[in-house]
């Protein structure tokens, strides 16, 4: 997620080991994410374009030295696929009787109708700065039970942000939901805290013997899943697993003392940075929310730094604010920057203003990565930004 009207960072892979002799064919799967889906709580969509699209090119290097690029351009295809909605916080639906058998090779090509072009928007390509989201574990329940009202609950023994991964065989057209929350509330799933996200996956089975699924373009934060329609007896030992999501930072601190309950606290506080350092750092994981909120890292930067080798994560995030930041120094509450809608942008509370610790982030957070890693770097780039901010505050109080 970044201020995509400044700068798209973009993904390498080696995909030497995919190339076999005689025709090829490389495919992609597209989802709403940030650029089109609902975000902040004002139930917003599509804030930053309502088309989505890719930009891709397959690098062949052969033995003689002779390089082929091979872009996305009017010659490539497109049809429907089978995930029928996807949302970050309502969750994603998949119809397996929709998938197409190799959909992602030659068999396809021919097939599918021309996609449109668009011209270059001009903003630039970037590298990424830090290591990309990955599945960095799977946990398996603790426990299966029944809530008082009767439903199916799944705990993971711990809050966690991911996604599920199901195994299971059933009749095609059977349809498993599976619905997320961080809490129980009078032993059912608790999902007030939510508030407006549904954090809700469906799967349609295909019906063609074992089927294994797991959500493309959606996370969740949760402990607890209440599964309804499972189309088994009962869900077996690894029929159901957790995957952690985030970004896949370095552990570089640890703590430990001999006290189990602040042992316990400190493991909390990893998991909770793990769970919303996405990308980008955000306030929570679980509700219609999810921001780069300013003020939130501003605090949180100096344990940080301490914990994970965040430096790249963070410096990506403050190229952002910059990009952000308006002449006048002022830094938006959340960065990226989700805009008010026009009618309540101007509501105190709304209305964007020099705000003390929320601003504060443009010195604060390059100054703790600075004292954990020693990179002058950080400083240099940042340094209109710092000052810019400074200025700005220094201006207004006199």
């Amino acid at each position: 997620w970044q201020s995509y009207s400044h700068r798209l960072a973009y993904q390498t892979y080696d995909i030497t080991s995919s190339i076999v002799v005689g025709p090829n064919a490389i495919g992609a799967a597209l989802g709403d994410g940030w650029y089109r889906g609902r975000l902040g709580f004002l139930e917003q969509r599509a804030i930053y374009g309502d088309e989505i699209s890719l930009i891709a090119q397959l690098e062949l290097t052969y033995v003689d030295g002779e390089v082929d690029i091979i872009p996305t351009n009017d010659s490539w295809e497109w049809t429907p696929g089978p995930i029928t909605a996807s949302d970050l916080y309502d969750g994603e639906s998949h119809d397996a009787r929709l998938e197409l058998a190799g959909w992602s090779t030659t068999a396809s090509v021919g097939r599918w109708e021309p996609v449109a072009t668009h011209p270059d928007d001009g903003v630039p390509l970037v590298s990424p700065l830090g290591p990309p989201i990955r599945r960095t574990a799977a946990i398996d329940p603790v426990a299966v039970f029944s809530s008082p009202s009767g439903r199916t609950l799944v705990d993971f023994g711990q809050n966690l942000v991911g996604r599920l991964r199901i195994h299971t065989s059933g009749p095609r057209g059977h349809v498993i939901m599976l619905r997320h929350a961080e809490v129980l509330e009078d032993g059912e799933l608790g999902v007030r805290p939510l508030r407006t996200a549904k954090a809700e996956d469906r799967y349609c089975l295909r019906g063609e013997g074992p089927e294994i699924w797991e959500p493309e373009f959606t996370f969740h934060g949760f402990r607890y899943v209440e599964v309804e329609g499972w189309p088994e007896a009962s869900i077996a030992p690894g029929a159901i697993s957790a995957s952690v999501l985030h970004t896949d930072m370095e552990r570089t601190g640890w703590f430990d003392c001999s006290n189990d309950l602040l042992n316990r606290l400190h493991d909390n506080v990893i998991w909770s940075m793990r769970g919303n350092f996405v990308d980008i750092p955000t306030d929570c994981p679980q509700r219609d929310e999810r921001l780069g909120w300013t003020g939130d890292i501003a605090a949180f930067a100096p344990t940080a730094a301490y914990l994970y080798d965040c430096a790249g994560m963070l410096t990506s995030w403050l190229r952002d604010l910059a990009l952000e930041q308006r002449q006048n120094g002022l830094v938006p509450f959340f960065v990226p920057e989700v805009p008010f809608p026009a009618d309540v942008a101007d509501i105190p509370g709304f209305a964007l203003s020099h705000a003390a610790a929320w601003g504060d982030a443009a010195v604060i957070v390059p100054s703790a990565l600075y004292q954990a890693y020693g990179d002058l770097e950080i400083l240099r780039t940042q340094y209109k930004s710092m000052r810019t901010w400074v200025d700005g505050v220094a201006e207004l109080a006199g």
